[in-house]
């Protein structure tokens, strides 16, 4: 799979590294990552400590697998799940120790929401985790 097929997924993660770093004033990556990632599941990790974009999206796409993404509602909550993903995939599962998880996923999230551009590179996201290949 070729990683420019994720172009919406790269703009994602980069909004979501920018957020987090305006956040805690640094990038905040594990010294020794969790061997999971989004609900738990065991995944194989290569030599940079995180599971590779194609594990990522698959994961992704499971999440929207049967998801009606034309409905607003359903896009909402989409939302935080995928973020959530992503950020434990870039910056490893014990990210969720820290003490301003749950305020950071929130701003990730709200940010995201907020701003017409990025509703729409959200939406178009899913449509290609939606596709096949």
């Amino acid at each position: 799979m070729a990683v420019d097929r994720l172009t919406s997924t790269s703009a994602l993660i980069a909004a979501v590294r920018a957020s987090a770093t305006a956040k805690s004033g640094q990038s905040r990556r594990a010294a020794e990552p969790a061997p999971t990632v989004g609900a738990d599941k065991p995944v194989n990790r290569p030599a940079s400590g995180r599971p590779s974009v194609a594990a990522l999206r698959r994961e992704l796409a499971e999440l929207v697998r049967d998801a009606n993404i034309q409905d607003p509602e359903v896009v909402d909550r989409l939302r935080p799940r995928v973020v959530r993903s992503i950020l434990l995939w870039e910056f490893g599962a014990s990210l969720r120790e820290h003490p301003e998880w749950q305020p950071m996923l929130e701003t990730v999230v709200s940010a995201l929401a907020a701003n017409e551009g990025q509703r729409a590179q959200f939406q178009q996201l899913l449509a290609e985790l939606r596709s096949p290949g």
